[in-house]
């Protein structure tokens, strides 16, 4: 019996962790920056880096995704798309007591 719940539990962290269970639902913050894509994400990942030195960097659809992973729960993850003369930021972080408030900071700074 406590295999089982073990195995249960383990599963359930591991769902948490997965990236994609995070991006399709409202981002914790989403803003606008008079920055393009490409000059938004430029200021936010070596602050990013400073805390996580994995956060990596990838093209997505008219912009960047910043991808900061987590050893315990889901990663954080910043969407950066241009819209209309700048960009619109989407972060998406894991469950309330994950939740990094350096990362958060950094895309305020960088807005």
């Amino acid at each position: 019996m406590r295999m089982l719940i073990g195995g249960m539990l383990l599963a359930a962290l591991a769902g948490c962790s997965l990236p994609a269970s995070l991006v399709p639902g409202e981002p914790n913050v989403s803003k606008t920056s008079a920055k393009a894509p490409k000059d938004y994400a430029a200021c936010v990942l070596p602050l990013w880096q400073q805390d996580i030195p994995k956060t990596s960097q990838t093209a997505i659809s008219n912009g960047y995704r910043i991808t900061a992973p987590s050893i315990v729960t889901a990663d954080e993850i910043l969407d950066i798309v241009k819209y209309k003369d700048g960009s619109r930021v989407s972060l998406y972080q894991g469950p309330p007591w994950a939740k990094s408030g350096s990362l958060r900071k950094a895309v305020r700074d960088c807005l």
